[in-house]
């Protein structure tokens, strides 16, 4: 799956997202995830944060994505709304930058709780209003904190970690711009199609389902 930033960004690298890998590695330090563990990477794409995830901690990662051209062998092909494994499968799964662009959020949240063990988590960092409702833009559905976190408690996960990271986005914003990239969100977010009052954040998010 494409992530939201790709057509905005012209010439931002594979696995370049707003926060890097660092903010993949701020998620895993506080969900404690290490060689033990059992991880899935949904939306995974060319597979950098499975391979980062591997190399620097040891974790044991699967990645899945539903773009059928991926041909690493860290991803496998697969829908994140029907994730082909058995229940409590993992100690972890990860969503980077896709959540807002899924058709159907309720039950791609509900798949995670499914393919969790009792005590696992789930790692989202994405887009969101951080200010005014939530609404449908050009760049994809944006919760609320709020509707984000009702949407994982009615899934069964219990909200945990909430950090904004908007200055990680407005970060790569302003080196796409320093660097001559192509770079369309001034435009969006300034367009006639954007809904008034809402102001776009960045977010890392983890919530944990319940022990059995």
């Amino acid at each position: 799956m494409s992530g939201w930033w790709s057509p905005l960004f012209r010439d931002c690298g594979e696995g370049e997202k707003p926060g890097g890998l660092a903010l993949t590695r701020r998620a895993a330090e506080y969900c404690s995830f290490g060689p033990d563990s059992r991880l899935l990477d949904v939306a995974a794409g060319a597979g950098e944060t499975a391979r980062y995830l591997r190399r620097t901690l040891g974790c044991q990662v699967s990645g899945l994505d539903s773009d059928p051209s991926r041909t690493c062998p860290e991803v496998r092909p697969g829908q994140a709304q029907a994730l082909p494994f058995p229940g409590g499968t993992f100690d972890g799964v990860l969503i980077e930058c896709a959540l807002s662009q899924m058709e159907q959020p309720e039950a791609v949240l509900s798949e995670c709780a499914r393919v969790l063990r009792p005590g696992g988590w789930l790692v989202l960092s994405d887009l969101y209003a951080r200010r005014g409702r939530p609404a449908q833009t050009p760049l994809g559905r944006l919760d609320s904190r709020e509707s984000l976190e009702n949407r994982l408690l009615q899934s069964g996960l219990a909200p945990a970690l909430f950090e904004d990271h908007t200055a990680a986005l407005t970060a790569l914003w302003a080196g796409a711009l320093m660097s001559g990239e192509g770079c369309a969100l001034s435009q969006i977010l300034r367009g006639p199609d954007w809904p008034e009052g809402v102001k776009t954040g960045y977010y890392l998010c983890t919530a944990q389902k319940g022990e059995a």
